[in-house]
C-alpha cells in the first residue's frame, strides 16, 4: 500500500508536501553542508584530519582487542567501539580527497595509489564498509560468537586496503 499525503507517522504528514518531505530536504541540505566543508579543507588541513580519523578507528580496534583479551570483556565497550568503527568506515571515502595526498608534504603512511588507483581503493573501501556494518550490528547483539567471524572479516578488509595504500610499518 502506497502512502498519500494524508498519511502520517509519528506525527508528521508524509507525501508530496508534507513535513515528513521538508525534514527530509533538511536533512539532506545539513548533509551535503558537511560534506562541502570537509572537501573545503586545504590539502595539508585535509590530510591531518584523515590522520585524526584512523587513530579514532585505531583506537576502537584496540579497545576490541584489548577487552577480548581481558578475561572478561566489557560488551559495552565492545559494542561502541563496533558503532565508532560504522560510523567510521561510512565516512572513510571522503577522507581521502584529491590534493591531500604525499605532495602536502604531511608526514603520512597513504600512499600515492590511493589517488591514482581509485577505483580499487573505493572497492577495498566498500568491502571495508560492508564488513563494518556487518561487525556493527553482531556486536550490538553481545554475542560473541555472532561477532567474532565478522570482526575477522573487518580485520581482513582492513589488511586488504593497507597492503596496497599503505606504508609498510618499521619496527
Amino acid at each position: 500500500m502506497r502512502a498519500t499525503g494524508a498519511d502520517r507517522a509519528g506525527g508528521l504528514k508524509l507525501g508530496p508536501g508534507g513535513t515528513g518531505r521538508r525534514i527530509g530536504l533538511v536533512i539532506t541540505a545539513a548533509l551535503m553542508a558537511g560534506a562541502a566543508s570537509a572537501a573545503a579543507l586545504s590539502g595539508a588541513d585535509a590530510a591531518k584530519d584523515r590522520q585524526t580519523h584512523m587513530k579514532e578507528l585505531g583506537k576502537a580496534m584496540k579497545t576490541i582487542v584489548d577487552q577480548l583479551h581481558s578475561g572478561s570483556p566489557d560488551v559495552g565497550q565492545i559494542k561502541l567501539a563496533a558503532a565508532t568503527i560504522d560510523k567510521d568506515a561510512k565516512a572513510l571515502p571522503s577522507w581521502f580527497p584529491d590534493g591531500s595526498g604525499p605532495s602536502t608534504g604531511v608526514k603520512m603512511k597513504a600512499l600515492p595509489v590511493v589517488w591514482t588507483d581509485k577505483t580499487d581503493f573505493a572497492a577495498k573501501a566498500h568491502t571495508f564498509q560492508i564488513a563494518a556494518a556487518k561487525f556493527d550490528a553482531a556486536a550490538q547483539t553481545g554475542q560473541a560468537s555472532a561477532y567474532m567471524p565478522a570482526l575477522k572479516e573487518v580485520g581482513g578488509a582492513c589488511k586488504a586496503c593497507h597492503e596496497k595504500f599503505r606504508t609498510k610499518d618499521e619496527d
